[in-house]
């Protein structure tokens, strides 16, 4: 704890600029912009940077929000559970409850997806033994993939076998819906777990027929308006990053299949271009018209002087004429 002091103190100094994200009803978070204004070793005050936040945010004691820091020479972040909101003030209390770290945009690259998913309440919620439970999973699963040496002995066949056979039923766990990145999830569950809690997670991965082990904490809890279930988000806090990588590609796959799946936007059909031939004969048509109307004129000009008519032009002006001469007298 006093290591996070320090960095609490390095990095949330007075006049800090930082960016909560703060909880959206349908879901997501809205970056508002702050400034630090005290910070007494983990409980950090925040004066908001606008007197009123958008009507859809979602503001609660107790909420888990991530305080980014957005301007120093790396991006990172920390997470806080909000203690007061102070409407008058327009400013936060944080309370910060873990170390900072580099803000990761890739792990918030969040998909509703429908896969193989398992969670069991692991026996202790000391952090030491959870992890030590996670890492002989892994090893397992490394043990179970590993192909038998020749003269290996019948008891190493034997453990291999009941392994693969655990990890295939873990496979074959049902479906459940989930809206996930490669820094956490989001289920709705029957039972009503408790922030901070540490659960283990079996995530099967369908297209690259992988199953990933995960330890994680969950960071909200809510009930779901005429239902028994919980909507409850988790935070992964042990994961290979190996594994953080099929899942982001999963994600990212599924991105894209819906993508393909949408209805395209039907254009205007463009109007039916000439052909060089047709265009051609239009400009010949005309210059014949043109040719012809011409013509037509011109011998009727010369059908009018033989029979002694004067052109328009020339009898308009002979008028003109003869009336200046008659006001000259």
């Amino acid at each position: 704890m006093a290591e996070e002091l320090e960095q609490y103190a390095r990095y949330f100094r007075e006049g800090t600029r930082v960016r909560v994200g703060i909880p959206l009803e349908g879901g997501g978070w809205f970056p508002e912009w702050g400034a630090v204004a005290t910070l007494d070793d983990d409980l950090l005050l925040v004066d908001l940077s606008r007197d009123q936040l958008p009507e859809e945010t979602r503001l609660e004691t107790g909420q888990t929000l991530n305080v980014g820091l957005p301007e120093q020479e790396q991006a990172l972040t920390c997470r806080a559970v909000l203690v007061q909101v102070d409407g008058v003030e327009h400013r936060l209390a944080l309370r910060l409850i873990e170390e900072v770290y580099p803000f990761e945009p890739r792990e918030y690259y969040r998909q509703d997806v429908y896969l193989p998913l398992d969670y069991r309440l692991p026996l202790s919620q000391i952090e030491a033994d959870v992890r030590l439970r996670w890492l002989q999973r892994r090893r397992e699963m490394e043990f179970a993939a590993q192909t038998p040496e020749p003269g290996e002995p019948e008891e190493l066949e034997d453990s291999r076998e009941e392994i693969r056979a655990r990890l295939e039923k873990r496979k074959d766990t049902p479906p459940v819906a989930a809206n996930i990145s490669g820094g956490g999830l989001r289920i709705n569950i029957s039972q009503k777990l408790i922030v901070g809690q540490l659960i283990e997670l079996s995530i099967y991965i369908p297209n690259v027929q992988h199953l990933v082990e995960i330890v994680g904490e969950v960071v909200e809890v809510r009930d779901l308006p005429g239902q028994a279930r919980f909507s409850t988000a988790v935070r992964y806090r042990m994961i290979d990053e190996a594994d953080r990588d099929r899942l982001i590609g999963y994600i990212s796959a599924q991105q894209l299949l819906q993508l393909s799946q949408q209805t395209p936007r039907v254009l205007p059909s463009p109007e039916p271009r000439l052909s060089t031939f047709a265009w051609r004969l239009q400009i010949a048509l005309a210059f014949i018209l043109l040719v012809a109307f011409i013509g037509c004129q011109v011998k009727a000009i010369r059908q009018a002087k033989d029979r002694g008519e004067k052109w328009e032009v020339q009898r308009i002006f002979d008028e003109g004429f003869v009336e200046f001469l008659k006001r000259q007298r």
